[in-house]
């Protein structure tokens, strides 16, 4: 249809052979330029900006009086209660029929609403 069963496969290999080699060419070049044209001050340190600060840093003398000698106590000295819930694992669950939480009046909706586990 397409002229396909006349080509043989040595040709098609060498043309894509040769769409690749073509590819790759074109992307490094691409890269080669680019890096080129990049500018080499990418680093904040070698930048020639002024200072961002407004003041200049000083220095803080800390001594050994200024900390406590003694770890600080815990502001509660009582035992904060954690609640805590249990999931029981019920098995495989099969899932439900979107018909039965959507239909007025279904008779499996109060059955299915009891086997549902939440927390309040």
């Amino acid at each position: 249809m397409f002229g396909i069963d006349q080509i043989s496969w040595g040709v098609f290999g060498s043309f894509i052979l040769l769409a690749l080699v073509f590819w790759y060419l074109s992307v490094i070049l691409n890269a080669v330029s680019k890096a080129r044209q990049r500018n080499r001050h990418s680093l904040f340190e070698e930048e020639q900006a002024p200072s961002l600060l407004s003041q200049e840093l000083n220095p803080v003398a800390v001594r050994a009086s200024d900390l406590p000698s003694e770890i600080l106590p815990f502001p509660w000295e009582s035992d904060v209660p954690l609640p805590t819930s249990f999931y029981e694992e019920t098995g495989l669950d099969e899932g439900y029929d979107i018909n039965c939480f959507t239909r007025q009046g279904d008779p499996s909706l109060p059955t299915i609403l009891e086997q549902v586990q939440f927390q309040q």
